[in-house]
């Protein structure tokens, strides 16, 4: 009874406590914004020492209970004039000042540490995180598409797929990628991370910003930070997630039934015309079967989703951050073909005492891809519309009754099959999951002098990627009579361990730094497979092995794998007089385990001047910031070949004999050997570059902006060779590339009323040009398997892969342009039987010598834009806000395979739009031949007939916003459309091309429309 009598008095007790602290607390709530009226990022406390404080969201509005006695609030954000406010009531408004130089103040990540934007001496990129954030997309850099000046970023549609990211131009025939360092572990791509992960990143362009990285730094890096907690930071959780659904955009339009009905009859190929009226009705000119292939195989729309929840905060001495991302992406391929990525981050800071601080982070990455079949689009444009998706008469199609296009008498053959039957029987599917978890120690040895760091950051990933074929068949060539598997297993293992000394001082007006660092790395890859026939369809039964429960023994098997080693030492120093005269200069020492030179080094300087602090300047109104830079330094590329430290054996026919043959007797083979004698001593690439540029604000901050030159040469290119009076190659460092351009970034902010407004944008120019090809005069490649008939070259003082190949000058009209043109004079007297006719190509004569050869074939263009650019437009009024993004490119060329490869597919369809120009009769074209000349040999040459625009517009995002100011939960709606237009002349789908800007049908860019909801508690 007594122990019930005092349970109860403790609970009355603890409960007037409890009431009694309520009692004495209130909760301010309020918002902080710049003098435009823009929403701030801000620290809130309280005055007086107290540990007690908060931050604004990215809206500006903060919540925070406070003491009933409590008086003021000390308000601070980077770059502005820290701010102390009375607190009259429950409510209040702060508005911050900007420091003349605020973007000075700016702290930037750069390799293994930060520094103050105003100290930078190199043109180091960084990310506006909230403009990215609004981009609806699976993978983070796809929202850089034209956000940032001399990045280039080439998607793809397929779920999942990665996109191709080039740092000012290309100088490698090897390796274009940049280096991604993810919280310290370095990283091939950044498809794991969601864009809400992101809090910052940095891209160092230049070989100053980047030189630190040394041996994988030549195509630039780009530094991501992921999100985490601040010191007394009060628990916030936040959830942002959008769903909505894809549709195809610019879709192409092909020739329908009546149009290829048309042109088949004109090329000679009537008979299969004739054959699909016999078969499903119509007329010759009018046949009743008309597929639409591409609408056949797309759908009309496709769910895309993406949901992150956040939970972050911090007390006095520990941060924490832990969030949860999941995305689904489905294709708009009508097929099995998405993308689902679940991902987890956590993250831990504790300060253990005064000196010493300790913490963890890992990122959690479990993923899965169903694979499309892009080979279908291929076949999608080839495919006649005379033949339907599906055909019950034919009585072998199984297990689903798809049509043929034998059925109507073309050919068999891939280029001919059914395209829909091509993705309906493709399955094949990646799952995996990785993590990468870091520590790391940090010790102050001396309080604001020097630190000591060191990190261990590491990388597993498991990836199991399995392809199965089933038991079909529909033709006598699109067929498959046994069923296949493939299981392939691969690892990565990799570790990164950094110890990082930091010195920094200040006397006077002198402020200097030093880092000294060292690094020790390993990266580990193997892959083995396992195939068999014969599997059942059902998946549960797909394994391989003794007792598995599948089928019992494999029909092949293999392994690959590769383990690299390094470890390098490094050193960064800064200093600067007055934040007036800058200097960084930086040096790398990289030992690899790949090459026989063991040690590369790799040094880089950099100057400022911030000519507003100067005494001339100070009386000027128009600068808040004029600082100038200039840089150079040196950057390895070890994404080559490894040396190839043995003997290359080879075998065959070539190198056999017949030996005892006498008389009618037959001899006995001797299988013959031969041993390649060269041997390759390769070494990392060198990029030696150097930039010049000026940093600037003006009028009260509202124009800012960066301008840049930059010059880059890569030394000891990479690539394999002939040996003269040889049949060998060997693969050696012989060759030399320059990049160079401008760089522009302009950004204006400003507020008229209650309107606020900016407008951003960047432009970049490329020069790309071979100089050194090791003594070789060019150097054929082109697209695999067309590259003999449809050739890039590779040539000095040219750029990389430019298309080679004749000048179309017009359409010959009638006979007698034909008889006094002296090229088609000889070439009829030489093909009597196929002569050129009326409605033909003329190509141009470069050296008027009467001749068509080889002289005049000239660079016909190549993919790489002369010019990248983006711009965007934002608005906010009272709660609501819109903003518009464009990006586009010019300058660059994209050879038209898909028209081109009729040279050898004469019976494929045609685009409408090849239809529509087509010569038929004098006058009517001068830029396209007869429908009797798109398949005669002399108009299917390598010419510029193929060879078109690759400039474009596109409108990459709109996006409308709606804020709530509800005092505990701010929120935020928003519609988005992605990519919603584009401007373009190229006939294709995309003009964004990979392969060299080849364009043998690509999987299209989906345009997205989506509905999503921020909020916070």
């Amino acid at each position: 009874m007594k122990n019930n009598v005092s349970i109860m008095a403790s609970v009355a007790l603890l409960s007037c406590l409890t009431h009694t602290v309520s009692a004495q607390n209130r909760t301010i709530t309020g918002k902080v914004t710049n003098e435009l009226g823009i929403p701030l990022v801000a620290s809130i406390t309280l005055s007086g020492g107290s540990k007690i404080g908060t931050s604004s969201n990215e809206q500006g509005d903060f919540s925070l209970s406070l003491p009933q006695n409590t008086s003021y609030l000390t308000v601070s954000s980077l770059g502005y004039e820290t701010k102390t406010v009375a607190i009259t009531g429950n409510a209040v408004n702060i508005q911050l000042k900007a420091k003349a130089d605020f973007n000075l103040d700016e702290v930037v990540v750069v390799g293994y540490g930060t520094q103050r934007k105003g100290d930078l001496t190199a043109p180091i990129a960084t990310v506006n995180m909230q403009d990215m954030a609004k981009r609806t997309v699976s993978n983070s850099m796809d929202a850089l598409q034209g956000a940032v000046a001399g990045v280039q970023v080439v998607s793809s549609g397929a779920p999942g797929s990665t996109p191709s990211v080039r740092v000012r131009g290309v100088g490698s025939f090897n390796n274009e990628s940049p280096l991604y360092v993810v919280d310290g572990m370095f990283m091939d791509n950044i498809d794991f991370l969601n864009p809400n992960d992101i809090a910052d990143i940095s891209i160092l362009k230049d070989a100053s910003g980047a030189a630190i990285y040394g041996v994988r730094a030549a195509n630039g890096v780009i530094l991501v930070t992921t999100k985490k907690g601040s010191l007394n930071m009060k628990s916030r959780v936040t959830y942002n997630g959008f769903a909505g659904f894809q549709t195809p955009t610019n879709v192409l339009k092909m020739a329908n039934a009546q149009q290829y009905a048309n042109y088949a009859n004109a090329t000679g190929n009537g008979a299969f015309v004739k054959k699909s009226v016999e078969k499903y009705g119509g007329t010759e000119t009018n046949p009743a079967m008309d597929t639409d292939w591409f609408d056949e195989l797309l759908r009309s729309k496709a769910l895309i989703m993406n949901h992150n929840v956040d939970i972050m905060g911090g007390s006095e001495k520990i941060t924490y951050a832990f969030g949860l991302n999941y995305v689904k992406q489905e294709g708009i391929m009508d097929a099995k073909n998405n993308n689902q990525k679940f991902n987890m981050r956590m993250q831990a800071d504790a300060k253990v005492t005064d000196w010493l601080k300790v913490g963890f982070m890992a990122h959690l990455n479990n993923f899965k891809s169903y694979h499309p079949d892009n080979a279908a689009f291929r076949q999608a444009y080839f495919a006649s519309p005379l033949y339907p998706v599906y055909d019950p008469s034919i009585e072998l199609s199984k297990p689903e009754k798809f049509g043929s296009s034998t059925a109507i008498g073309m050919q068999s053959g891939f280029w001919y099959n059914n395209p829909i039957a091509t993705a309906f029987y493709r399955n094949n599917q990646t799952k995996g999951f990785q993590i990468l978890p870091s520590f790391y120690v940090e010790a102050e040895l001396w309080k604001d002098k020097i630190t000591f760091k060191s990190q261990l950051s590491q990388r597993y990933q498991s990836t199991h990627n399995i392809g199965y074929n089933p038991i079909y068949y529909i033709d006598n060539d699109q067929r498959n009579d046994r069923s296949f598997l493939r299981s392939a297993q691969a690892r990565n293992n990799n570790y990164i361990l950094d110890n990082l000394l930091t010195y920094k001082d200040e006397a006077g007006k002198h402020h200097w730094s030093v880092l000294l660092g060292q690094s020790t790395r390993e990266d580990r890859w193997r892959e083995t497979w396992v195939q068999a026939n014969d599997v059942p369809e059902s998946e549960e039964f797909w394994y391989v092995g003794v007792g598995a429960q599948g089928i019992g023994s494999a029909t092949g098997y293999g392994e690959r794998g590769s383990r690299n080693a390094g470890i390098s030492y490094f050193t960064r120093g800064t200093y600067d007089y007055d934040n007036k005269y800058l200097l960084t200069a930086t040096f790398r020492a990289d030992g690899s385990s790949k090459y026989q030179t063991k040690w590369g080094y790799f040094p880089s300087v950099g100057l400022g001047w911030v000519l507003t602090r100067e005494k001339f300047m100070e009386n000027q109104k128009l600068f808040n910031q004029l600082k100038l830079r200039g840089s150079w330094g040196k950057l390895g590329n070890d994404g080559i070949q490894p040396n190839a430290g043995y003997a290359t054996v080879y075998s065959g026919n070539n190198f056999s004999g017949i030996f005892g043959s006498e008389g009618s007797t037959n001899g006995t083979r001797i299988p013959g050997y031969r041993v390649g004698r060269f041997f390759s001593q390769v070494r990392w690439e060198v990029v030696e570059e150097w930039d010049g540029g000026i940093d600037f604000a003006l009028l009260n901050n509202r124009l800012s902006g960066t301008l840049d030159y930059y010059h880059r040469t890569t030394h000891d290119l990479a690539f394999s060779r002939p040996i003269p009076f040889s049949w060998d190659r060997v693969y050696g460092n012989w060759g030399s590339v320059a990049n160079s351009g401008w760089e522009l970034s302009l950004q204006w902010k400003d507020k008229v009323g209650a309107l606020g407004y900016s407008i951003g944008g960047n432009v970049t120019t490329l020069k790309n040009t071979v100089k050194n090809l090791g003594g070789l005069e060019n150097i054929m490649n082109g697209f695999p398997e067309w590259s003999a008939e449809f050739p890039a070259r590779i040539q000095i003082n040219e750029p990389i892969n430019f298309y080679y190949g004749y000048e179309v000058a017009g359409v010959y009209q009638n006979q007698a342009q034909i008889d006094a043109d002296p090229i088609a004079k000889a070439y009829n007297q030489q093909n009597p039987n196929a002569p050129i006719l009326p409605g033909y190509l003329q190509y141009k004569d470069q050296n008027n010598n009467g001749e068509l050869d080889e002289n005049d074939r000239i660079n016909l263009g190549n993919y790489l834009p002369k010019i990248t650019y983006g711009f965007n437009l934002a608005f906010d009024y009272k709660k609501f806000d819109l903003s518009v993004a464009f990006q586009g490119v010019s300058g660059n060329k994209i050879h038209n395979l898909n028209r081109a490869m009729r040279r050898k597919y004469n019976q494929m369809n045609v685009d409408a739009a090849f239809v529509d120009k087509l010569w038929t009769g004098e006058g009517t074209s001068n830029t396209h031949p007869s429908a009797a000349g798109s398949v005669a040999s002399w108009n299917l040459q390598a010419s510029s007939f193929f060879v078109e625009s690759g400039a474009y517009l596109r409108v990459q995002n709109i996006q409308l916003g709606y804020s709530f100011d509800f005092p505990k939960m701010p929120t935020r709606i928003f519609v988005t459309a992605d990519r919603p237009f584009m401007f373009t002349k190229y006939n294709g789908f995309t003009p964004e091309i990979g392969e060299m800007g080849f364009d043998a049908n690509v999987y299209p860019i989906a345009s997205t429309y989506s509905l999503g909801v921020k909020v916070s508690f």
